[in-house]
């Protein structure tokens, strides 16, 4: 299975009170390597995200998806005989391949400059999100790459925009360089962008 490169994930991570949005994500898909390494996890949590109609899974799986995987992974373990020493199940590798996403995800955010791209820990340490803000943007990412990742070549471009859509995201080919440029120039609203980013509790 060959992950297409150039179809990246750009979704919302913190919005104001009216639904604007004041810091982007921007997720690039998984590489082959690491799917074949979670196949199995992603398998599961596709089916079970999916398997009770698509009502469900528009209205649940951005939510519950990374929750999901993560049962996936212990169920996956227990089934392969793999414990830790206290006698519960491993974690399937789900706690590695949600690092992965979380790895290949960064966020931009209002500065005195204009937008400036921040990995995700960097983001949560100067306190632009905070880790609930992470948990759910982990979690609709979570649901993309179930999806997308186990969709079929042909197909793949065609689920990748009826996830974002489910979502409230978005897809792009443009780089990350290229996407920030492209966002809207900061002016005299930035300020107030910037200051609901930074008041972010701790």
């Amino acid at each position: 299975m060959q992950i297409t490169p150039d179809l990246r994930l750009v979704l919302p991570v913190r919005r104001d009170e009216n639904g604007a949005t004041l810091i982007h994500g921007y997720h690039s898909p998984i590489s082959r390597e690491v799917f074949e390494a979670n196949y199995r996890i992603l398998s599961a949590a596709q089916a079970a995200l999916f398997g009770k109609g698509l009502v469900f899974a528009a209205r649940s799986g951005p939510r519950i998806a990374a929750l999901r995987l993560l049962d996936e992974g212990r169920r996956d373990a227990a089934e392969r005989g793999e414990f830790d020493d206290d006698g519960k199940p491993r974690d399937g590798g789900a706690a590695a391949l949600l690092a992965e996403l979380k790895r290949s995800t960064v966020v931009f955010v209002p500065g005195a400059q204009g937008w400036n791209q921040l990995p995700i820990d960097a983001a949560i340490n100067a306190r632009h999100i905070d880790i609930e803000d992470w948990r759910e943007a982990e979690s609709a990412i979570a649901f993309f790459t179930s999806g997308y990742a186990m969709a079929p070549r042909a197909g793949r471009q065609k689920m990748a925009e009826a996830l974002a859509g489910v979502m409230g995201a978005s897809i792009t080919s443009s780089d990350a360089m290229a996407f920030g440029a492209s966002l809207p120039r900061l002016n005299q609203a930035a300020p107030g962008a910037a200051k609901a980013a930074s008041s972010v509790p701790s």
